[in-house]
């Protein structure tokens, strides 16, 4: 007699099958009662008995995410899908699908896919959700089939998690249940037809949807770093630990301690310094042993370490969402063309035409050195970034970002789908949905976080933060349905031109426009990029952008068009893009320090008060970018690290979380550590550093990359002013002394001088504005003849302060680095300068020196030119960054680490 699986599988069975009332009453129910249920699953008593080669054609796919089941064979002999006893016949339904079969086998034989209409990349179906909009039985009872074998020869999973044909990771809120905004609706799960895919990337992009099927892989390098990573178990508590001589944090975080340099010179120049830690680490000496082998000369070593590198980038890009992936060369052309004129000899030396060379050829050097780190969501500190390096950066990482989220969505969507199928499905047979949701797996549902946010991108400027955006949508393409675009253009974007129709100017009018222009154009390109007035500098924003792929375009609806022109024709599949949607709905937050921490507290001064903050939109966020570090520091960096402190904390209401689908990190408070941190800067700083040691806790590892300064490449080479440049070293012992430290010798040694020499046009130059308001009140205090010019005086204070050093009327000026920075000022009537502090940004040293001797061939004061022009730098052995920037590394070590404490450096 033939033996039903359980109630419901039976009913679903019967129902597909279309059995009659005399078969239905010939059934075997199973076992009733959950213990009962229990024992005989664990006995494997009961249940269909599948032979292993209709499980092997059940693999068979067709289209992307369909799975046929051979209805003509059972283990029995007669045929699965109408139950019926084995006559060694084939039913009408097995028939067809028997059909369906043979068709798809010769199509694969042939290396030809099905497509979806809309773009698998970005839209994985459910293998259960395919009896939609069916005519008759016939598909009903295929799609039904299908789901009982599945369900019946689908392994148990090891962490809890899900079979990767159905599910894997998002993150999500009670909000992420929202399919579409209006004027969209979801693509039918079960919609699919032909399509053809992009020619430039039909090589590299995959075939079919690797949500079903490239995570399966069990090679850890091409493995789908989102599955990877975020389907790890929890950190082990501390009661559970081995006492093994090992610190508690090291047991916990794996990569603490194990840092180690890696080799970037087939790809980056020998400056570089890349170290890498953790998980990352391991899976780097894999690919680079294996690549490595049998290679002995160093031409062959260098060829085997391009190709380590590729094969290292080849895996995760490989999970890159179709839509991102047919657009990247297009959005990547102009930094690949400057890295191709700058590098002729590139090509000559390209190895052979492979499918890691292809994926090479995609990137830049900078980009597939770290892009391997970015994929597999491990913390990554990036302190080289240049004007010329920057779009190349800021394209990786809106492809990392817009890949998350799209990821995340489209899996949280298929489970919502899921989930409803087994409820619906339980209802039908009358019985609960929770037993069925059991049998499917408790923590394979876990695929979200507390709130919807997911992403946090920290921008200095309204300016910098449009720029990340416009890449962002173009890499989506065609398939992004844009809301609010023109609000956030006028917000955001450049300002309008001024209107000059009309309008009769003077002449003055003209030449003072014509002067401003070139006023502007002496302060630079690095300058005018961010305080231009071709961009919004404002540095008070915050804004929410929510994503929603596998959506239409309704006929009736007007949606924003592409700005490039392109056309979105009604009912194509895409992805909603909402600018200005809310926090708790929005996918991805962009905003700048100081505006989301005045949108974090409800008193209007903007001070941290805990119990009124509401912080809760920050508790799941999967990925963190801190994006123009350098500028960043300028305004305020402890914002910086108020907001980090926010992340990941568990939130304070409650109501609308269903945390049965909230992953089980979060809910131990382990979000810290899944997270990841990026920050990108200019250079390395202290305070940056410590940010990064201290909230960079990822399980996956650390990679650093830094580089290091060439003694031809040090700013003090800029210098084209003959003066004798001292730099003295101040005893310290501690970070914290090392402002007081410097007062006190300043206080000492060079103030006595000054005033018993009387000397006229001395420049001061400070770094912090902490060191000015203490400098400021000693020159107060010692009745100094001086003038202050900071970033908070008034223009006209400026002005006014600037004319009477230049005359001579004011011996000393006091100058800030944060004045230096937003302004540009050119200071005249400089004839000695003194440092109380190296400079941040290394470009400031030699501009400030520069300046010695400049207006004073217009004065008529002899007594200002007798005196020698004179350079003093003060520095402490914590300031080696700074120091390495202006002079190089190799003077830097003896500078700091040396028994002298005066050098000299003559231009």
């Amino acid at each position: 007699s033939h033996r039903c699986c359980r109630r419901r599988s039976s009913s679903l069975s019967t129902q597909a099958m279309g059995a009659s009332k005399s078969n239905k009453s010939k059934k075997k129910k199973g076992p009733k009662g959950k213990k009962a249920r229990a024992k005989a699953k664990l006995e494997q008593v009961w249940g269909e008995q599948v032979s292993e080669d209709v499980r092997k054609a059940s693999r068979v796919r067709v289209g992307k995410s369909r799975l046929l089941t051979d209805a003509t064979t059972t283990a029995n002999g007669g045929d699965v899908g109408d139950g019926s006893k084995g006559d060694g016949k084939t039913g009408s339904n097995g028939s067809v699908m028997d059909r369906q079969l043979q068709k798809q086998q010769k199509q694969q034989k042939g290396g030809h896919h099905r497509r979806d209409k809309r773009d698998s990349g970005y839209d994985s179906t459910d293998d259960s959700s395919s009896d939609d909009g069916d005519d008759g039985g016939t598909n009903r009872a295929g799609g039904s089939l299908a789901h009982l074998l599945k369900r019946i020869r689908r392994p148990a999973s090891t962490h809890g998690d899900m079979d990767v044909s159905d599910d894997d990771d998002g993150t999500k809120t009670g909000s992420d249940d929202d399919e579409g905004e209006e004027g969209e609706e979801e693509v039918d799960a079960s919609s699919s037809d032909d399509t053809e895919s992009d020619d430039g990337m039909d090589d590299l992009s995959p075939k079919e949807d690797f949500d079903d099927v490239a995570s399966t892989s069990t090679d850890g390098i091409f493995q789908d770093p989102y599955e990877a990573h975020f389907s790890k178990p929890s950190l082990p508590q501390l009661d559970s630990l081995p006492s093994d001589g090992k610190s508690i944090q090291q047991q916990i975080i794996p990569y603490i301690g194990n840092s180690r340099k890696v080799n970037t010179t087939s790809l980056l120049s020998s400056s570089m310094d890349v170290q890498m830690s953790g998980s990352l680490l391991e899976s780097w000496e894999e690919v680079d042993t294996a690549k490595n082998t049998g290679a002995t000369t160093k031409k062959n070593k260098q060829k085997s370490s391009r190709k380590s590198w590729e094969t290292f980038a080849k895996g995760p890009f490989l999970h890159v969402r179709q839509v991102l992936a047919r657009n990247w060369r297009g959005v990547n052309k102009s930094v690949l063309k400057q890295y191709a004129k700058n590098n002729d000899k590139a090509e000559e030396d390209a190895p052979e035409d492979t499918t890691e060379t292809k994926v090479g050829r995609l990137l830049t050097p900078m980009q597939l050195a770290l892009y391997p780190a970015i994929s597999r969501y491990a913390d990554v500190l990036v302190t080289t970034e240049t004007r010329q390096n920057r779009n190349e950066i800021s394209n990786l990482l809106s492809l990392h970002v817009l890949n998350h989220v799209l990821t995340s969505r489209t899996r949280v969507q298929r489970h919502n789908r899921r989930i409803k199928e087994l409820t619906s499905s339980s209802n039908d047979v009358n019985s609960t949905s929770d037993n069925d949701l059991v049998d499917e797996g408790v923590d394979k549902w876990r695929d979200q976080g507390y709130t919807r946010s997911k992403v946090l991108i920290l921008f200095p400027t309204r300016g910098t933060c449009w720029k990340f955006v416009q890449q962002m949508m173009q890499l989506l393409g065609d398939a992004a349905l844009i809301d609010n675009e023109e609000r956030f253009d006028a917000e955001f974007g450049p300002p309008p031109p001024p209107d000059n129709e009309g309008s009769d100017k003077d002449e003055a009018e003209t030449k003072k426009e014509a002067r401003r222009l070139a006023v502007l154009k002496q302060k630079g390109q690095e300058w005018n990029e961010l305080f231009g007035d071709d961009v919004s500098n404002d540095d008070d924003f915050k804004i929410g952008m929510s994503l929603t792929p596998n959506v239409v375009k309704s006929a009736g609806k007007k949606k924003k068009k592409k700005a490039s022109g392109g056309k979105v024709t009604a009912g194509a599949a895409g992805v909603s893009v909402k600018l200005f949607s809310e926090f708790y709905h929005s996918d991805v937050i962009l905003a700048s320090p100081i505006g989301l921490k005045l949108a974090t507290t409800t008193n209007e001064d903007g001070d941290d008060d805990d119990d009124r903050a509401d912080v809760d939109f920050l508790s799941s966020i999967d990925v963190c970018i801190v994006a123009r570090s350098d500028v960043l520091l300028m305004q305020n960096w402890d914002h910086v690290n108020g907001v980090l402190e926010c992340l990941n904390q568990q939130p304070t209401q409650i109501a609308d979380i269903d945390f049965s689908r909230v992953r089980n990190y979060f809910l131990e408070g382990e979000g810290e550590n899944w997270r990841q941190l990026i920050v990108v800067a200019k250079f390395a700083d202290p305070y940056i550093l410590s940010t990064f040691r201290r909230y960079g806790k990822n399980i996956e590892g650390q990679m650093k990359m830094r580089r290091k300064v060439a003694a031809d490449d040090a700013s003090i080479c800029n210098v084209m002013v003959r003066v004798k440049q001292v730099f003295q070293r101040v005893v310290c012992q501690t970070v914290s002394d090392a402002g007081t430290s410097r007062l006190r010798y300043f206080a000492d040694h060079v103030l006595p001088k000054l005033m018993r020499l009387k000397q006229k046009h001395t420049l001061i130059y400070i770094p912090s504005y902490f060191d000015f308001v203490a400098v400021r009140n000693l020159l107060l205090k010692r009745e100094a003849n001086f003038v202050s010019v900071t970033e908070y005086a008034r223009i006209s204070e400026v002005s006014r302060g600037r004319a009477r050093f230049h005359q001579g009327r004011k011996d000393i000026m006091l100058y800030t680095g944060r004045a230096h920075f937003f302004l540009r000022h050119k200071i005249k009537g400089a004839r000695h300068v003194i440092f109380f502090g190296l400079p941040e940004y290394a470009e400031f040293y030699p501009d400030i020196v520069n300046m010695l001797n400049d207006g004073l061939s217009d004065l008529e004061d002899e007594d200002a030119t007798l005196m020698p022009m004179s350079c003093l730098s003060l520095f402490t052995k914590f300031d080696a960054h700074q120091l390495e920037r202006i002079v190089g590394s190799g003077y830097t070590d003896r500078m700091v680490k040396g028994e002298k404490s005066s050098y000299m450096f003559c231009s």
